[in-house]
């Protein structure tokens, strides 16, 4: 009798433990769906409006599904676009400051994370407070800085005058090869807390064998440091990608307009400047616009994705 009261609690104990997970498993799986409906819908809406007619926008009946689906709004946001000539001034101006922000923030962040000196605390500080500045606050003297360029005098000295850099990638790219520029020092701490996991057993080898510091960090750290290479240049590349501010700041040159600026522009470019126009009829090519340009990005995350998730994890940015 005893061992059947015993095998009727343990019964009960094993379907309240799978009542148990079940709702755990019920609820993930809610909570999985409704982060995924709040990321998801507005691409959804926005891909759903690109596709529709003049007939589904005033049509009461469609909401997510044309009636009529058409590519006329894609053809022309490319064509106000300028796409093929915006597409390849983004990637000049987001490739190759990614690419230096690697090379520069990597040798900030070893030479902050395995040398010591008495100003390495003080200028790590100093680093991170540039994160908390906002870019509008050096916006005026950056500008006057590059409208007359110069370097302690020398190039006054062989020309005759400043450089004027306005109108060109450079405001862009030169700050990048010195380890600054857009989110610079997050790309600094994220190399400097990652070299500091490295072994110090391995860099000690590596001394002990001859290599200068030099060496030990082209031949040691940078081939250990995939998974902070590769977040940082992501990182770096989908910021300038996106970002309009700072190049309408320096370009003026149509020509030169990248595909986020020609995207901020595009209302006004579609209507060519007219203060009448209609908002319902503007929606779609604007949508038809945001889809083209995040797309490239898209298709990079989806031959990078496993990397980059393996990579910020590793580098300890999770959360």
């Amino acid at each position: 009798m005893k061992f059947l009261e015993y095998e009727k609690e343990e019964l009960i104990f094993i379907i309240k433990h799978k009542f148990v997970k079940f709702i755990g498993i019920t609820l993930r799986i809610l909570l999985f769906l409704g982060l995924i409906y709040i990321l998801m819908r507005p691409v959804l809406f926005m891909l759903s409006t690109a596709l529709k007619s003049k007939e589904d926008l005033i049509d009461p009946t469609v909401v997510w599904i044309p009636k009529h689906i058409t590519l006329d709004n894609f053809r022309l946001a490319f064509k106000s676009l300028s796409f093929l000539n915006s597409f390849k001034n983004s990637i000049l101006t987001a490739v190759l400051p990614a690419i230096f922000h690697v090379i520069s923030c990597s040798m900030i962040g070893y030479g902050l994370a395995r040398f010591k000196f008495k100003e390495r605390e003080i200028i790590f500080v100093l680093i991170i407070f540039t994160l908390m500045v906002p870019p509008q606050v050096i916006l005026i003297p950056l500008y006057a800085f590059y409208q007359s360029f110069d370097i302690f005098g020398l190039v006054k000295l062989f020309r005759g005058e400043p450089l004027n850099l306005l109108n060109t990638y450079y405001p862009i790219i030169l700050p990048t090869i010195l380890g600054g520029g857009l989110r610079s020092g997050l790309f600094i701490y994220i190399f400097r807390q990652f070299f500091r996991g490295i072994s110090k057993e391995l860099e000690e080898a590596a001394y002990i064998d001859g290599c200068s510091p030099f060496q030990t960090y082209f031949r040691i750290f940078i081939p250990n440091s995939i998974p902070a290479i590769t977040t940082v240049f992501l990182f770096s590349l989908v910021w300038h990608w996106n970002d309009a501010f700072g190049p309408s700041v320096y370009i003026g040159d149509f020509n030169k307009y990248t595909l986020s600026m020609n995207l901020a522009n595009l209302k006004a470019i579609i209507t060519g400047g007219t203060q009448i126009w209609d908002p319902l009829l503007i929606l779609p090519p604007q949508y038809a616009g945001a889809i083209l340009v995040i797309l490239p990005m898209l298709i990079l995350y989806l031959f990078t994705q496993r990397l980059f998730v393996e990579s910020v994890e590793r580098t300890g940015i999770v959360g």
